[in-house]
């Protein structure tokens, strides 16, 4: 009996002390368990406050001024706090698409490709020196590198063990062999902008699944931020060329005359409308000597600001040659030697250009311009008054010197000389019809017995509605001579 108690005790003692060993262990684990969650949490925590950081400091740039590269260094930055990576870069696209330039580099991010072992060594020495081989070496598209394919194929590339994998160059430098990567195509819609990409890992430890998803939604995000500062830096250089381009109209404007001046035995009138907001055309009235004026019309080659700039050089020549100097042949002959070696070989200068003698005489050389309407009899008669001549700048001097010649005309009274360049009878409707030579006489017959402000008007017009519903694709310039009554 006593020996069945004592038993009884001792297994129950021996049960109680399993029960608190086992108690025990449940709160250890259970202690285990929270330490770990605390720790998960807290990871949690920090992810959440770096993906937080990451769209304020994303809104932020977006709402001021955008600056692109700070925009590229907060995305580079943020995808290096999330994984832990040691380096990070952002390759993005040139303007062809051949190839990839690094627009952003943050900590020690190894080359893309194999490079010599001397210029490796430099590169290992200095955090500087990679940097800038990073930046200056572009990667064709075409290339094996990994950030080449992520970017042709639109395909992220998560790599555990980078040392084991071929796409990746070796290096003996430690600092610039690759461990572990992670590279994401940065998208925007269709449009492929380029690659984040993230190597090597502080402490050593590779990147995971969890690491390749989240910068995955870093880089959706950072390919929205980019392609919307893209937009705004575009819009900001047009912004600024519209700007400049204005500035340029206005110098251009000043440059031509704002009225017709008084000249004894004449009345003119002169109009200018520019295809674009700068004219390669460009009209003229210079006092030649008392009692004698020239006026020139001409139009260069092409249009915009090139073609302004040749117009700005051919006003500032002429008008440098012309005073004294009583025949326009001659005059147009040392324009062309002038201008000749600053003219590149695709474009030139047509011009018309005439000396008015208060007598009511004209003398004219043409280079290679529309030959000018010749007006009698108040506008019934109209025919093209020629003269022989070719285009400045496409020779040096002989050729041209022995091409262009004088013509003398007699004006009677009410006799009109109407000058005009090819954006009059080139001008075309919206069937692709040119507005042409007798569309232009019939409107000096109609309105040219009024006056030549009344003419030039009408003819510009007059053009303009046969054009309406096609864009003006050539400046339009003309002027109008009369003889007094």
């Amino acid at each position: 009996m006593m020996s069945g108690m004592i038993w009884a005790i001792i297994i129950g003692f021996i049960v109680l002390m399993l029960l608190v060993l086992f108690l025990r262990h449940r709160l250890r684990t259970s202690r285990a368990i929270q330490v770990r969650l605390q720790k998960e949490t807290a990871a949690l925590r920090q992810e959440k406050k770096i993906i937080y950081d990451f769209l304020h400091d994303l809104g932020a740039a977006l709402t001021e001024e955008i600056d692109r590269d700070h925009l590229l260094r907060i995305i580079v930055t943020c995808a290096r706090r999330v994984t832990g990576a040691k380096g990070g870069a952002i390759y993005l696209w040139d303007a062809d698409r051949e190839k990839l330039q690094a627009v952003m580099i943050g900590g020690i991010f190894p080359p893309p490709i194999k490079v010599d072992n001397v210029v490796a060594d430099q590169l290992a020495q200095k955090q500087e020196n990679l940097e800038a081989f990073l930046r200056l070496e572009s990667i064709p598209a075409h290339s094996g590198a990994v950030v080449a394919r992520v970017a042709s194929t639109g395909e992220g590339v998560y790599v555990e063990r980078a040392e084991l994998d071929e796409r990746f160059p070796w290096f003996r430098q430690k600092s610039l062999q690759t461990e572990t990567y992670l590279a994401l195509p940065l998208h925007y819609r269709q449009e492929q902008l380029g690659v984040l990409a993230l190597a090597n890992r502080e402490g050593g430890d590779a990147f995971s699944k969890e690491d390749f998803e989240l910068v995955k939604s870093v880089a959706d995000q950072a390919a929205y931020s980019l392609q919307h500062a893209q937009i705004y830096s575009q819009l900001a250089e047009k912004k600024r060329l519209d700007h400049e381009l204005e500035m340029a109209r206005e110098i251009q404007r000043i440059l031509l005359p704002g009225m017709a001046p008084q000249m004894e035995g004449f009345h003119c009138a002169a109009l200018n409308i520019p295809a674009q907001q700068v004219s390669g055309d460009y009209f003229d009235f210079i006092q030649v000597e008392a009692g004698r004026w020239g006026v020139a019309v001409a139009d260069v080659s092409g249009k915009g600001v090139p073609a302004s700039l040749i117009m700005a050089m051919c006003r500032s020549v002429l008008r440098s040659k012309a005073p004294g100097n009583l025949s326009p042949a001659q005059v147009l002959r040392e324009v062309n030697r002038q201008l000749y070696p600053d003219i590149r070989e695709d474009m030139f200068i047509t011009m018309i250009y005439l000396i008015l003698d208060s007598s009511g005489q004209i003398t004219l050389a043409r280079a290679g311009h529309e030959a000018p309407m010749l007006c009698r009899e108040h506008f019934r008669q109209i025919e093209p008054l020629e003269a022989p001549g070719m285009a400045l700048g496409i020779d040096p001097g002989d050729v041209f010197d022995e091409a262009i010649k004088d013509v003398t005309v007699q004006l009677s009274p009410l006799d009109t000389v109407v000058i005009y360049t090819d954006g009059i009878n080139e001008a075309l409707d919206d069937e692709g019809n040119e507005f042409g030579q007798e569309q232009l006489k019939a409107v000096l017959r109609t309105a040219g017995p009024q006056s030549v402000d009344f003419l030039v008007k009408a003819i510009v017009e007059r053009v303009q509605n046969f054009s309406r519903g096609h864009a003006q694709n050539d400046d339009i310039t003309l002027a109008a001579v009369q003889r007094s009554e």
